[in-house]
């Protein structure tokens, strides 16, 4: 159900507002536009700065960005930072200051954005292991979470990877299908991809 055209639906060269790709979605009705991403530690993680800057371009959203540990290994949280417009949460998962960041971010949430999601990510989603702040996030959300998988073409083998798959749809994420791309490790072209972003968007406007 459509609700709110967002700021940036349609765009216009001529005003200074980027035009959205043929594809994309006009419309994604989030109530406040309020959108937490996080990375988790496949290499496509090196792309967040710049899908962060394309959603608060396109979509005028406010971005929340939450790293695990091996994320932030594969970006720079600088850069990450300057394309969200906003610090970057995780993997430290501090309390001093009274405030239990988990809590907070799942609270300010309209959606969930697990981009890529790991298979090691993946897992704990499906049963139920909050042991970092991004996970601890999405199990504390209220809002839709949708999961991006970017896994190595052999795990797609595995029966574990499809019991997984299964065990977190019924928890209640939103799982994006993989697609082909180019292997990191071989250089070939293989199935187990991340989603382009446009494709993503258009799944997330399926599921709001």
């Amino acid at each position: 159900m459509e609700m709110d055209a967002t700021p940036f639906a349609q765009g216009s060269e001529a005003a200074g507002i980027p035009l959205l790709p043929p594809r994309a979605p006009r419309h994604l009705p989030l109530a406040r536009g309020q959108v937490v991403l996080i990375g988790t530690g496949a290499f496509s993680a090196a792309e967040l700065p710049g899908w962060a800057a394309l959603l608060r371009s396109w979509y005028g959203w406010s971005i929340r960005p939450c790293l695990t540990h091996s994320a932030q290994q594969l970006v720079s949280r600088d850069a990450l930072a300057a394309g969200a417009g906003s610090a970057v949460w995780g993997p430290k998962w501090p309390t001093s200051d009274g405030v239990l960041p988990h809590q907070d971010l799942a609270a300010w949430a309209d959606l969930m954005l697990v981009m890529p999601t790991t298979t090691n990510f993946l897992a704990k989603c499906a049963a139920g292991m909050p042991d970092s702040l991004a996970l601890s996030t999405v199990m504390s959300a209220t809002c839709p979470v949708v999961l991006v998988p970017s896994f190595p073409e052999a795990a797609l083998r595995r029966p574990s990877l499809e019991r997984n798959l299964k065990l977190a749809e019924e928890e209640g994420y939103y799982v994006v299908p993989t697609q082909n791309g180019v292997s990191v490790h071989t250089g070939r072209t293989g199935p187990g991809a991340m989603a382009d972003l446009v494709t993503v968007l258009r799944f997330v406007a399926s599921v709001l």
